[in-house]
């Protein structure tokens, strides 16, 4: 009787352990599919936010429509990029500014380079300055926007732009701040002092886009 008994007693402890393994397992593998289901639908959503957006125009009538065309960029990329880490906006307009003179330099209109980059790859399109050097030119984009994202991707990976990662990565938001880590594009020595009067006139005297 006793034997019978324990016989039992093992015979639903065992059905007890297989029941709730079963039991883990389904609930392990409805887990696992809700959470499939989820990461499908945040990377269709994504998709579906990128194709929505198209590259802007790039317009230059004046400062206020060339500070509204490189928001639009700004915008544009980090809407349709999915890594990027955005720089400081007041900083990078300024300088979008000094380095094409509002968008009309030579190399701003015929090369789309907003920023001055420079290659030294001259197997890579670009266009010679007028010293002509032999070692490097400057890069040429299809479109205004493709020198924005190189930009970013500069600022963001340069070793040149340790400190400027570190005071973002701190959280300062004064842009005047992050002048004095711009060394590597300062060629020449007023570079910062004309940085600077144009971030303060970026606040004084014109509408700054808004990013979304």
């Amino acid at each position: 009787m006793i034997k019978t008994f324990k016989t039992v007693v093992y015979t639903l402890m065992t059905v007890f352990v297989i029941g709730t393994a079963i039991g883990i397992w389904y609930a392990y593998a409805d887990t696992k599919q809700e959470k499939v289901e989820l990461e499908t639908q945040e990377i269709v959503e994504t998709l579906e936010k990128i194709i929505s957006v198209t590259r802007p125009d790039f317009e230059r009538e004046n400062n206020q429509t060339f500070i509204n065309s490189v928001g639009a960029c700004v915008n544009y990329i980090y809407n349709t990029t999915t890594d990027v880490i955005p720089v400081n906006f007041e900083i990078l307009l300024a300088q979008a500014a000094l380095e094409s003179g509002w968008g009309n330099s030579r190399f701003s209109l015929e090369g789309k380079n907003l920023f001055g980059i420079r290659t030294y790859d001259l197997r890579e399109p670009h266009m010679l300055p007028s010293n002509n050097p032999k070692k490097w030119g400057v890069r040429v984009y299809q479109h205004e926007c493709d020198s924005v994202q190189h930009y970013i991707d500069i600022i963001n990976n340069g070793s040149a732009y340790d400190k400027y990662r570190e005071l973002r990565d701190n959280d300062v938001e004064d842009s005047l701040q992050y002048v004095e880590t711009l060394g590597a594009y300062a060629a020449y020595k007023k570079y910062f002092p004309k940085l600077r009067s144009i971030i303060k006139k970026l606040r004084e005297e014109y509408d700054i886009p808004q990013l979304n």
